[in-house]
């Protein structure tokens, strides 16, 4: 009978199913920012999704770890504003998770880097120069001393990810104008243009432009105004600005702050 017993409970725990995890993922997660309750919360994000379930409540993380909904919350969006969560939309309610942009940066582990040449000082000189004024650009604009961490955020963006310092000063320019003065915000500038392949002042460039042709001008507006059911079609510049808000859904769900 205990014979029979441990055969059932062992045919439960082998059907219950398993999560496929990427070696490199258990190997590296520490090279990427995660620490040990962000990789344990990826994990359960990944067994949700094998459950079905694409966008679970921090209460529901919350009974099967042990943190609580409030603190889960939080983690669920720094990962957001780090670049290694994204939320796909599928209308109200069936919005997801998405751990695309960590494979992303998992596989940029993956890619050998390049051998770097020999640097004069003159040059190491100038680019500590070069670094040191983009620094000070940030204490200029945010009107207060940068602290060490975001010291190390700025170098961050420059060794490991790789973005230029012309854009990252562009990101800057944009957060300003935009009057969001914290670096979640411009780590998101840059991680959304990195995405959309935007490399340089140029491609930036082109992207604005294509963007502009993309809103209808006001007799456009007018004229669609102009229709039988009296409702006048969205601007297509106003869905752009809808795409830029896809996350307010979740700040409304897990209470953020924005």
């Amino acid at each position: 009978m205990q014979r029979q017993s441990h055969d059932n409970a062992f045919t439960v725990l082998m059907s219950s199913g398993f999560v496929a995890i990427p070696g490199i993922l258990l190997r590296d997660y520490k090279r990427l920012g995660l620490s040990d309750e962000e990789m344990m919360l990826v994990l359960h994000l990944m067994q949700f999704h094998q459950e079905g379930v694409g966008f679970p409540t921090p209460r529901e993380l919350s009974e099967r770890m042990t943190v609580h909904p409030d603190v889960l919350s939080g983690m669920l969006q720094q990962l957001v504003h780090r670049g290694l969560l994204d939320i796909d939309e599928h209308g109200l309610g069936h919005d997801t998770f998405n751990l695309r942009p960590l494979y992303a940066k998992l596989a940029q582990l993956l890619e050998p880097k390049p051998v770097k040449k020999n640097v004069s000082s003159y040059e190491m000189l100038e680019k500590r120069e070069q670094r040191q004024n983009l620094y000070a650009l940030f204490e200029q604009e945010f009107g207060r001393p940068i602290s060490p961490i975001e010291y190390e955020r700025i170098s961050s963006w420059i060794d490991d990810d790789q973005y230029r310092e012309e854009m990252i000063r562009e990101a800057l320019k944009e957060a300003v104008l935009a009057g969001k003065f914290n670096f979640r915000y411009i780590d998101r500038i840059l991680f959304e243009w990195g995405k959309n392949n935007i490399r340089s002042l140029q491609d930036l460039t082109v992207h604005r432009e294509q963007f502009r042709n993309r809103i209808p001008t006001r007799g456009q507006n007018n004229k669609t105004g102009n229709h039988k059911n009296g409702n006048a079609a969205k601007p297509a510049a106003a869905s752009d600005e809808d795409s830029g808000n896809k996350y307010d859904m979740f700040y409304k769900v897990y209470g953020g702050n924005g």
